[in-house]
């Protein structure tokens, strides 16, 4: 998004309940209680799935029947206080007709996130807090949250939902002590409990202002005093914590390390850099965990200058290096984050059409078995040059090769970002195997027969539908 430069927030002044050990201490008294809203029913979410859990295996999200779901995400960050209920029925409508299952959404939005004003108002004035205190809930705000859950709900949208996020920790939540964050954290459980479509988020451009971040800082306390109170009311939804760009993890952080379910993968740079990272990482006690490609370039921005504007182009490489390094799924946004005036006219656009077509095409594999080339290479040859370090490198300025297959062999996906001959290690390949050609520019199309010789050499064929020369070989045994 154009607000998106690292958000380094200033140390909070250590109040009552700070510990030596940096941690809150619990308030004594039982928190207050709010209304538990009323969920969309039985009939309304019959025939949806939900995020529910973290998979067996550590690599992917399960939903409430406990099957493998993948994330088809949007990302409309400030429409909790952007829009009307007219607003948010045509938004969440619109998104099911597309197939997305998933929204980045803050519960509370200020201007740097979207929002149209500092303490957290609707754009009619509603605010969530009676007299800026975060545990004296304005039932009239929180009446509306109810009501676009529910139908997000009703449309089969799984809510990523920041209680509390980077840009309101500076100004709604600014003098917030980890005591009152924690009564929040339990409040906002309390209330959403029934509801099947939440899972929770926090940070955002998050890069807190300490010299020791395995201790962390005054606002690493406060978030995580919400994740606490969250905790203690008895909810196990899936948590992370989005840090901040040009590429992070949610796990670079040593202090979240231990209390985040998924890696939140954000990054401008070439997107299987991160995924990889977050997939390759050493198995431990929390891990393998989801590396979830859930930022980077939005449509209709670029927040790096010096490199080209965003195409769609660019928007398919993220998606398809992501899923192709180990990402149950990716998010996308655009420059509508924010609502602009006119929104409503620019939801349905081909880089929306093409990004349904690659998802639907994912969604008939059993993709949840992929796994990336990386113990043992797939491509061989031809594969380009691999990003490796930090350095900012534009999406469209980098060729590798992404590829997995399932263990078995049966399936086997190349995405080859440019024209090129690759070999294929025909060892790993099925006897009788068949090869194709999907163009990702619309993956909905007829795929062309691909040409491998004897040594495994298979070259692209030539321009797609979009224009340019990337293309997803598909091998099924």
């Amino acid at each position: 998004m154009n607000r998106h430069s690292a958000l380094v927030l200033p140390v909070l002044l250590c109040v009552a309940g700070c510990t030596d050990g940096g941690g809150p201490q619990m308030p004594s008294s039982p928190p207050a209680t709010v209304p538990a809203a009323a969920a969309c029913d039985v009939a309304e979410s019959a025939g949806h799935r939900y995020v529910s859990s973290v998979g067996r295996n550590g690599r992917y999200f399960e939903d409430q029947h406990g099957d493998p779901i993948s994330i088809r995400g949007d990302s409309p960050w400030s429409g909790m206080a952007d829009w009307s209920p007219e607003q948010a029925e045509l938004y969440f409508a619109n998104r099911a007709a597309h197939g997305f299952d998933a929204a980045i959404i803050s519960a509370i939005a200020v201007p740097d996130n979207g929002g149209p004003n500092e303490n957290g108002a609707t754009f009619d004035g509603i605010e969530p807090f009676v007299d800026g205190d975060i545990t004296a809930w304005n039932e009239p705000y929180w009446e509306r949250v109810d009501e676009y859950a529910r139908i997000a709900c009703r449309y089969g949208n799984t809510l990523f939902l920041y209680p509390i996020d980077g840009w309101n920790l500076s100004s709604v939540f600014a003098s917030a002590t980890p005591e009152q964050a924690e009564v929040y954290g339990r409040m906002i459980a309390q209330r959403y409990a029934r509801f099947p479509n939440i899972v929770w988020l926090t940070g955002g451009d998050y890069s807190p202002d300490t010299d020791d971040p395995a201790a962390g800082a005054e606002s690493d306390r406060v978030l995580r005093a919400v994740l606490e109170g969250i905790r203690a009311a008895g909810s196990d939804r899936p948590f992370s914590i989005q840090l901040g760009p040009q590429k992070s993890l949610s796990t670079d952080n040593p202090f979240w390390e231990p209390l985040v379910d998924w890696n939140f993968v954000y990054t401008y740079l070439p997107t299987y850099e991160a995924v990889l990272d977050g997939y390759e990482r050493p198995a431990g006690i929390r891990d393998p965990r989801p590396a979830v490609f859930a930022e980077g370039n939005y449509e209709g921005e670029n927040n790096q200058p010096e490199t080209a504007p965003t195409t769609d182009e660019t928007l398919r490489r993220q998606a398809l290096w992501a899923l192709t390094s180990g990402s149950p799924g990716e998010f996308r946004g655009s420059d509508d984050w924010e609502f602009r005036d006119g929104w409503e006219a620019r939801l349905d656009t081909p880089a929306v059409t093409q990004l349904r077509a690659i998802r639907d095409l994912w969604a008939s594999w059993a993709w949840w078995q992929l796994v990336p080339d990386v113990d043992e290479p797939f491509v061989l040859d031809g594969r380009g040059t691999r990003s490796t370090d930090d350095e900012m490198v534009d999406v469209l300025d980098n060729d590798y090769v992404t590829a997995a297959r399932t263990p078995d062999g049966s399936l086997a996906v190349v995405y080859v970002p440019t024209e090129r001959t690759i070999r294929l290690a025909l060892s790993l390949i099925p006897q009788g195997a068949r090869y194709a050609w999907i163009d990702p520019a619309d993956a909905a199309a007829p795929s062309l027969p691909a040409q491998v010789d004897r040594d495994g050499n298979v070259s692209t064929p030539g321009s797609n539908s979009g224009g340019a020369v990337d293309w997803l070989l598909v091998i099924t045994g």
